[in-house]
């Protein structure tokens, strides 16, 4: 398109130009708009810069004058010939905070608005936001916010403008975008902020194919997935190096019924061992499959039969390895049956409230508020560990997989109607159907923390080996995230200890100094803030501890501190208010009673405990009690900060 059509185009969704003349080669048009930028409109040069098909600062009649021959002369030194189908546009020279606006059209995430600082520092700093087409006020504003531009619409140095602007340009897009789906892309840059709002100075518009967007195309009605009575192991073993034995130990405690199938018949656990499915009598609501990825389409086909609304392929061998047939008929049969698929190549799933834990990771864990989804198995695997250690719980584990028929958007979905589930977790290795997981997340009325790899090209790759899924551009990924309310983390234990992350003031209690200081650092560091203490708050802490306290946060109470110091120390503390939580470092002095401090973290009050229990085996027992008693805790100053 041609510029001076371009902003035509714009003046008709109510997006402000600057005033603009489009005139023939051989022409001299009237301007009383001086002084003007001057710009070649030909559809042989796209990018004008290069060719010197623009001259800036033109205060007059005679200097647009030379700067025509002087952009005739440039382009044709590039052997461009111009004719009567060329044009000049002169359009009014702005000046102020020079802005961007644009839209791409992302293989994941569809028509996707870009905004920020503009001008030619715009791939310098890339200090740009990422915000969708179908976003609403509240998520551009928080977009918006996400960049280090934002700060012209806070007061900086004196000036304020109105965020209502950059909104209303953002909205303006928005229906531009929607209303033509050929427009694949468009830059505006650079877009001028003025008084009366934000001008475009420069536009260009690239068209292309009309691909529908896939919105909604995802199955509705499907079952809950969460809904399992009758449960189905199918390749159970009796040898306990398998998959298949690790499944049946772990999923003993299920309080729905429970059937072992492996084809040699017999007895496992004190279950009889069907040796297929047709001998178990009645409906099988949810099958876990660990048999050869070659027997697995006609199990799921056999399974049909008993009217199945739940599958779960732990075997692997399918896209990860090259065999996209046999997924394309999984999802063809779960599409056509309405059943629900999790997998293949995944590690199993887990739901708490059922005591069903249908994984081949570790057993013992405890129940939590915490839902986990996981695109990797060995990642879940090694946080279910870390979790258990921790004495973390969770209400849901789902290992996706190669996500075949289930994906994410649809799984937040359900768990928001799981009353047991208060928060959600996902390692993300990569997604298809972009907008419908923004969607989820969207509507979703439960935090949602995400931690994303394949942030390089070479882990982009890596992912695709493993998965099968894409793993897109990861600035855009993290932007949208963050704009549509999802916290992106930058360390994947911090997906464990998010139900505990609405952190504002924090304070330590500690009997070394020297981990206190290194905990700070690293609080500081995550973006956390140390509570500061009162006058009367240090009085009160004066009262009862020794004279050399460090007499500020950290609270250093000094290494001989018994449990009888550090529990005066907490009384104190949990009078501070406007103090969040509480890290409580414990460090093996000869004299230091571990046990009897680590129980004083029991106390109940609106401030969240967390003991660091930095040692060896001199912590063993406290580190057992903790557990016992479902206390989260630390063993290192790095991993109680890295929720923050």
């Amino acid at each position: 398109m041609r510029e001076s059509h371009i902003y035509d185009l714009l003046g008709s969704y109510n997006l402000k130009i600057t005033p603009y003349i489009s005139f023939a080669i051989d022409e001299t048009p009237h301007i009383d708009f001086f002084p003007v930028v001057l710009k070649l409109e030909s559809p042989k040069v796209v990018h004008k810069s290069d060719f010197g098909a623009v001259q800036l600062n033109i205060n007059s009649y005679d200097e647009l004058k030379n700067a025509k021959e002087t952009i005739i002369t440039n382009v044709s030194a590039k052997g461009i010939l111009l004719d009567s189908d060329d044009r000049f546009l002169a359009a009014q020279m702005l000046s102020g905070i020079e802005l961007y606006a644009g839209l791409v059209d992302d293989p994941i995430f569809g028509k996707t608005i870009l905004f920020g600082k503009g001008g030619i520092e715009l791939e310098l700093y890339k200090d740009v936001c990422y915000i969708d087409i179908y976003a609403d006020e509240e998520e551009i504003k928080r977009a918006i916010n996400l960049t280090t531009i934002s700060k012209i619409f806070h007061g900086f140095r004196g000036f304020e403008y109105d965020i209502e602007m950059a909104v209303e340009l953002i909205h303006c897009v928005q229906k531009l975008s929607r209303d033509n789906p050929e427009i694949v892309e468009l830059d505006f840059n650079p877009v001028i902020l003025t008084n009366e709002g934000l001008k475009i100075v420069d536009a260009r518009i690239k068209k292309g194919e009309v691909v529908v967007e896939n919105l909604g195309s995802l199955r509705k009605n499907r079952p809950h997935f969460f809904t399992n009575e009758r449960v189905a192991l199918i390749g159970v073993s009796s040898d306990p190096t398998k998959v298949g034995y690790a499944i049946a130990h772990n999923a003993l405690d299920f309080t729905g019924e429970l059937f072992l199938v492996n084809a040699k018949g017999g007895e496992l656990f004190g279950h009889t061992l069907y040796k297929n499915i047709t001998e178990i009598v009645g409906d099988i609501d949810t099958a876990v499959i660990m048999i050869p990825s070659c027997f697995v389409v006609d199990t799921i086909k056999a399974l049909i039969a008993k009217n199945i609304k739940n599958v779960i392929i732990i075997s692997a061998g399918f896209k990860e390895s090259g065999d996209f047939e046999s997924e394309n008929i999984i999802a063809n049969l779960s599409q056509h049956y309405n059943f629900n698929v999790i997998g293949p190549n995944c590690l199993g799933y887990l739901e708490s409230s059922k005591k069903l834990n249908a994984t081949f990771g570790i057993g013992g864990l405890q129940g939590g508020e915490l839902a986990l989804l996981s695109q990797s198995g060995a990642v879940l695997s090694a946080l279910m560990d870390k979790a258990y250690d921790a004495g973390i719980g969770f209400s849901h584990l789902v290992s996706c997989g190669n996500m075949v028929d289930l994906d994410f958007a649809q799984m937040i979905e359900m768990l928001n109607r799981e009353e047991s589930c208060k928060y959600i977790s996902i390692y993300v290795e990569g997604i298809h159907q972009g907008k419908e997981f923004l969607r989820a997340i969207r509507e979703s009325h439960k935090k949602i923390y995400i931690f994303k790899t394949g942030k390089s090209a070479q882990s982009q790759k890596a992912a695709f080996s493993h998965t099968g899924n894409l793993s897109g551009n990861y600035r855009m990924f993290k932007g949208l995230m963050e704009s549509v309310g999802a916290k992106m983390e930058d360390n994947i234990e911090a997906l464990l200890f998010n139900p505990f992350n609405e952190i504002k003031n924090i304070c330590v209690v500690t009997n070394a100094g020297g981990p206190a200081t290194i905990l700070t650092d690293y609080i500081v560091d995550q973006g956390g803030t140390l509570y500061t203490l009162s006058d009367e708050e240090r009085e009160n802490l004066n009262s009862i501890l020794p004279s050399n306290w460090s007499k500020n946060n950290p609270i250093d109470i000094i290494g001989d501190a018994m449990a009888d110091r550090y529990e005066m120390a907490l009384e104190i503390v949990s009078t501070f208010k406007e103090v969040d939580l509480v890290y409580v470092i414990i460090t093996p002095q000869c004299m230091t009673d571990t046990l009897n401090i680590v129980k004083l973290c029991e106390r109940e009050g609106a401030q969240k405990i967390y003991p660091i229990l930095l040692g060896g085996h001199e912590m063993e027992e406290a580190q057992r009690y903790l557990r016992s008693k479902k206390i989260p805790f630390f063993k290192t100053l790095q991993s109680a900060t890295s929720f923050l």
